[in-house]
């Protein structure tokens, strides 16, 4: 019954989705900008992150063949990495 009356004062309960989206929201600000000032800052943000996970990938494989390069130097084997060195 106590739940009857607060869906009838207009408070709905939030799914977790939800309530991660409004926290985003109202922590980083975005609750004060127009819809197109949101999708704008939200775009930047995806890539960048997409800028910083194809060069943190990017050295790792460069970082392993180099590892690969070294040991292959010592035991005589040949390098069978997946990403050529560029």
């Amino acid at each position: 019954m106590g739940s009857e009356k607060q869906r009838a004062a207009g408070a709905e309960e939030m799914s977790w989705i939800s309530r991660k989206l409004f926290l985003y929201n109202v922590t980083i600000g975005l609750y004060a900008m127009d819809w197109w000032e949101r999708y704008l800052f939200n775009a930047i943000v995806l890539l960048l992150l997409c800028f910083i996970c194809h060069n943190t990938t990017k050295s790792m494989w460069q970082a392993y063949d180099n590892h690969l390069i070294k040991s292959s130097m010592q035991l005589g084997a040949t390098n069978y990495s997946m990403v050529a060195l560029s």
